[in-house]
């Protein structure tokens, strides 16, 4: 068999399942912006302000049910800077790669609330507590592969676009705490995440 042939046969091998898929699945981009705190810090509020993108395909199941996967670059954290009460300066810079998988119902056609898990994946980070840069001599290390809990509200303005708003709260810790303590379900720091994005289908 000649070489053109097998490149015609091994394009209808990589597009066919493609095609396929496309028959049961829709598709697109989202963008959007994240406000994050850590809990178990010494630090309060969803100060650290991030940017999150990525794509996502779906599929509806009912009238009503839709499942949805999601591949995103999200940034989270935390920040603390310095007050009237205090001289504090602290920022928490952490960059994931995650995976949501979520379940919608639809409601009234325009309204969707959702629930899913999110594995996440950190690919960046750093820690400074003063303004110079200095990093915390006492600071764990991150744990590579976590986890999020999401629950979120969404409303579809126009056939293609749809707004969304969601928790998002880690099921593991993403690092123990400095001083190594654990009580109960208190097992180290936490992301605890607000992200407002815009989902645009592509495929249809």
């Amino acid at each position: 068999m000649n070489t053109k042939k097998l490149r015609y046969i091994f394009l209808f091998a990589v597009l066919f399942p493609a095609i396929s898929l496309s028959q049961y699945f829709d598709g697109g981009v989202v963008a959007g912006l994240s406000a994050s705190q850590v809990d178990g810090d010494r630090y309060w509020g969803f100060n650290k302000l991030g940017l999150l993108g990525g794509g996502y395909i779906k599929r509806m199941f009912t009238y009503t049910i839709e499942g949805q996967l999601e591949l995103r670059y999200i940034m989270k954290g935390a920040y603390e800077t310095e007050n009237i009460d205090d001289a504090i300066y602290y920022k928490l810079v952490l960059h994931y790669v995650d995976i949501p998988l979520t379940v919608h119902y639809i409601y009234k056609k325009n309204f969707l609330f959702e629930a899913g898990l999110a594995p996440e994946f950190i690919v960046y980070h750093r820690e400074e507590e003063d303004e110079y840069g200095a990093s915390p001599v006492d600071a764990p290390p991150f744990h590579k592969l976590t986890m999020s809990a999401i629950g979120g509200i969404g409303y579809k303005f126009l056939e293609k676009i749809t707004v969304n708003i969601r928790y998002n709260y880690s099921v593991f810790p993403i690092r123990n705490h400095p001083s190594g303590q654990t009580y109960l379900l208190n097992r180290g720091q936490y992301n605890n995440v607000l992200t407002f994005a815009v989902y645009y289908q592509i495929s249809k």
